[in-house]
């Protein structure tokens, strides 16, 4: 018998933004169908609506103040992770470290936590904290609407200059993604879990600064063809970037094009 292909990581991604993407298609000729049928019901089916809208409204308050309740966890490990490295809005690291990586990701992609939590901290302590290179993380909320809330909360968290602590904690708590998980609740405790004056990042999260910062990500994404997340790119500080042709980031192949970016640079 013919032995069964395991899919790597980067087909499983492939599978998963297909699998959404036929979610989403299917939810708006659902939505379709609903309103032509509200259409006529006349009378009894305005009446229905206001009942229906009545009782998802009330639904969705209570979600928001218990879904996702309770502290989040890994703080610790966060802390030791990222403690004590120079941070500005979306860079980690020493402003004039000779080499630039940048990572895409959206804040509810499952790829984008592994990454995260199996790969990322090899690169930090081997190559930002000592100084050698320094890294950009950019928000790209394609997968629903729930990864806008997550990467406006994260964003306004960098305006602290706590987005990689924020980040790192999201992803060590990270849901099922399109699950309602993002609630008021559990962006508090990613936040305050952060360091971030919680209620000053929310009022932040609507502000014209984090919209530029979401519209830098897209830009740059454009410029280097990435249309998928968790991407990696990597280069001279200052110079042109190399994505990373893994089929999934891994610390070893980040570290193979940080270190070819460095004799460039001439470290």
């Amino acid at each position: 018998m013919p032995e069964t292909k395991t899919p790597n990581k980067r087909e499983r991604r492939d599978a998963a933004r297909a699998e959404r993407l036929r979610r989403e298609q299917a939810e708006t000729a659902g939505a379709a169908r609903r309103k032509r049928l509200l259409q006529l019901g006349g009378l009894l089916g305005a009446a229905l609506l206001i009942v229906v809208v009545a009782v998802a409204v009330s639904s969705g308050g209570a979600k928001k103040s218990t879904a996702g309740g309770g502290a989040v966890t890994g703080v610790a490990d966060t802390t030791s992770l990222i403690g004590g490295i120079p941070q500005h809005g979306v860079t980690l690291g020493k402003p004039d470290a000779p080499v630039t990586i940048v990572e895409f990701a959206d804040p509810q992609c499952p790829f984008c936590k592994e990454y995260a939590v199996q790969e990322m901290p090899a690169v930090i302590q081997k190559y930002v904290r000592t100084g050698k290179a320094k890294m950009e993380l950019r928000y790209l909320t394609f997968i629903c609407p729930d990864s806008i809330v997550a990467g406006r909360a994260l964003e306004a968290a960098g305006l602290q200059n706590k987005l990689w602590q924020a980040s790192d904690l999201f992803y060590r708590n990270q849901g099922e993604e399109n699950s309602g998980y993002v609630t008021d609740t559990f962006l508090d405790g990613v936040l305050k879990g952060a360091g971030a004056d919680a209620s000053k990042a929310t009022d932040a999260a609507a502000t014209t600064p984090v919209t530029q910062a979401l519209g830098e990500a897209k830009a740059l994404a454009g410029r280097y063809g990435v249309n998928s997340t968790p991407t990696v790119l990597v280069g001279p500080t200052g110079g042109k970037l190399t994505k990373d042709a893994e089929s999934a980031p891994t610390a070893a192949g980040i570290g193979r094009l940080v270190d070819a970016a460095a004799a460039k640079a001439g470290s």
